[in-house]
């Protein structure tokens, strides 16, 4: 029996209202969003201080790291995820012709979406092709054309008619979860973990339950079992509110109470099990799902370190290209810093910032280690002591590392090494570094 499972509106609809009312669901699919997100990313010109402060700015005014961890979580929540490059040219063309880097004025906007509108795509499938595997176009179908608001303050729908968009391949960006030749969409991450997070579900109501019923109260009492309906009623009203703590209870000799307790035997085996086939089904770890792994390198384990390892590769295969793309277009524009510019013409590079935030006691280890490998270095001769300065600077350890990777020239390069220690510290390394260059000398 062949298999081929296929989302329609309405599934994505269902995909989309899990993700925003049930935590477990949230967690699974924003959490490597924010992770490949929240520390940014920087665009490196060298030798064109100005220019790279121009592109810059005009890239923060795209709000790119918030459209980008938007894109991610409609990656993992529909199978699929998109940006829409939206640009002012010189002489307006529609959506569906190809981008004319000579006709760019600017790029103005860059947008997010999901698969539940997109109608089509074309892919190449020839895999004899050199452009196998890659898209032409995509056909948006919207639903509305948006409304309007009269002076009363009312809501008046657009009376136009909604006309399906077609958007090249120049003007958008698509990334997709685990799509395999001939599928229709890419894979969704809610529809990957429904058991595991089904459980989940069934385990944070059990737990309730159990934490509601943890301990009662049994009365045995014939007398108050021999009452009549009204005056039992009014007694056992009575009780529950007096006994309702650890408050004291007046009883006749022959009467009884028993306080009993939920057993709680094994529930944090299961529990464990819960969240450990979350884990393997989500490939996120469950000390970063539960919150409980600290940023720092010393507290990290293995799979931890495993799964930055894995953001660090969405950030390079997935959100890099795009980002390139788009600094490509702003190179181009007219009206983007001193005019336009052939990116092939500048020497450039995108750097993602670090993804972890180390403690000062590991940074200062980690400082000390580098300091006097760069020493060694310089003392057998394999380094100048300029050298080992800027190779210091560049060091790019994602984990431990937070100076940024600059590619600067050398004095840059010496401003922003001292700037990571004490004037005493630093005068005491170029003393060493000294030292050793005459003793090898």
């Amino acid at each position: 029996m062949n298999f081929k499972y296929e989302l329609t509106r309405e599934d994505y609809q269902d995909l989309d209202n899990q993700y925003k009312t049930d935590a477990i669901t949230h967690k699974v699919v924003s959490k490597p969003a924010e992770d490949a997100t929240r520390n940014g990313f920087r665009l490196v010109i060298s030798g064109n201080e100005k220019l790279q402060q121009q592109m810059q700015e005009k890239l923060d005014s795209l709000n790119l790291q918030s459209v980008l961890a938007q894109q991610i979580v409609f990656q993992r929540s529909n199978g699929d995820g998109y940006l829409t490059i939206g640009v002012k040219e010189l002489n307006p063309t529609s959506t569906d012709t190809p981008i004319d880097p000579e006709n760019l004025l600017d790029v103005a906007f860059v947008h997010s979406f999901g698969q539940a509108h997109i109608k089509a795509y074309q892919t190449n499938d020839d895999p004899t092709s050199i452009d196998y595997g890659k898209e032409q176009a995509i056909v948006v179908q919207p639903t509305t054309n948006g409304y309007t608001v009269n002076k009363n303050g009312g809501q008046i729908a657009d009376p136009k008619p909604v006309e399906t968009v077609v958007i090249d391949q120049s003007r958008y960006c698509h990334i997709s979860l685990d799509k395999f030749e001939d599928d229709l969409h890419g894979t969704s991450v809610i529809q990957r973990c429904k058991n595991q997070i089904k459980n989940m579900s069934i385990a944070t109501e059990t737990v309730g339950k159990m934490l509601r019923e943890f301990t009662f109260k049994i009365v045995k009492s014939d007398n108050l079992m021999g009452e009549s309906a009204a005056k039992f009623r009014r007694d056992k009203e009575e009780m529950s509110q007096s006994l309702n703590t650890e408050a004291t209870a007046f009883i006749n000799s022959e009467d009884d109470i028993v306080k009993l307790s939920t057993p709680t035997n094994g529930i944090n085996t299961l529990l464990d099990f819960a969240w450990q086939d979350l884990a393997a089904a989500s490939n996120i770890p469950k000390s970063v799902l539960t919150g409980e792994q600290a940023g720092t390198l010393a507290g990290a384990s293995q799979d931890v370190a495993n799964y930055y390892d894995t953001v660090k590769a969405t950030q390079e295969q997935e959100l890099k290209p795009e980002i390139e793309k788009i600094v490509k277009l702003l190179f181009w524009a007219q009206d983007v810093g001193d005019g336009s510019v052939d990116p092939d013409t500048i020497d450039w590079h995108i750097e993602f910032n670090p993804l972890w935030t180390p403690d000062d006691k590991t940074m200062a280890q980690t400082n000390l280690i580098n300091t006097q490998a760069a020493v060694a270095r310089v003392g057998a001769g394999m380094q100048a002591p300029d050298e080992a300065m800027a190779s210091l600077n560049g060091m790019s350890n994602n984990q431990i590392q937070p100076a940024q990777n600059m590619a600067t020239d050398s004095a840059d390069a010496e401003k922003e090494f001292e700037s990571q220690f004490t004037p005493e510290q630093v005068e005491q390394y170029k003393k060493d570094l000294e030292m050793a260059h005459n003793g090898k000398a």
